[in-house]
């Protein structure tokens, strides 16, 4: 009786610590909101589960930015889409990723916009001047360590390689509505009462 104890007490810590995730996985991946972008008329099939990422992130400030700090709040979001082998056997996961600066709540067009899609064993980077990304709504959370971003996406992509005029293209359009971006501790927000879009 006291063996069978024993093993049940031990099999209900062995599943309750499961259950948990650690600190810095929890909410890594999610699957609430909306998503969907088209790719010269295809639909973008995202994965059945863990279906993005999205999050504030540290980065280094680019070659090409306007502004005169070395490091920057970014917002970071991956949306992935099928998972499949290449001719070599090499697993490839297709995503469309975008970053931008982070600016305390701003609706409209980002700063320092960068988008990457990975599609059909290919890496494909935006044409600037033919892109256009719009964040139209923004709300957060009570706690201030998460908040939902709506926004809308067009742009023309093209395709790694030299020389780049020759590479082929992509037109990218989609939308994506409630996605949960999460701030992780380390980021300070500067007005704890501001209101997006003020």
């Amino acid at each position: 009786m006291t063996k069978f104890t024993l093993l049940v007490f031990l099999s209900g810590i062995v599943l309750l610590t499961g259950s948990f995730k650690p600190e810095g996985d929890q909410e890594h991946y999610k699957n609430s909101g909306y998503f969907f972008a088209i790719l010269d008329g295809q639909m973008f099939e995202m994965r059945d589960d863990d279906k993005y990422r999205a999050e504030l992130v540290n980065k280094t400030a680019s070659l090409n930015s306007k502004t005169s700090e070395l490091n920057r709040v970014a917002t970071s979001l991956i949306f992935y889409g099928n998972q499949f082998k290449d001719e070599n056997g090499k697993p490839f996961t297709e995503s469309i990723d975008f970053e931008f600066s982070f600016s305390e709540g701003s609706t409209g067009e980002p700063g320092d916009l960068k988008i990457e899609l990975n599609y059909d064993k290919h890496t494909y980077y935006q044409i600037p001047e033919k892109t256009r990304f719009h964040i139209s709504k923004i709300e957060w959370s009570d706690d201030r360590r998460n908040y939902l971003l709506s926004a809308d996406f067009d742009c023309k992509m093209r395709r790694w390689g030299f020389p780049a005029e020759s590479q082929p293209t992509v037109r990218v359009k989609g939308r994506m509505v409630n996605i949960n971006v999460s701030v992780p501790p380390w980021v300070k927000i500067k007005d704890p009462t501001q209101v997006a879009g003020n």
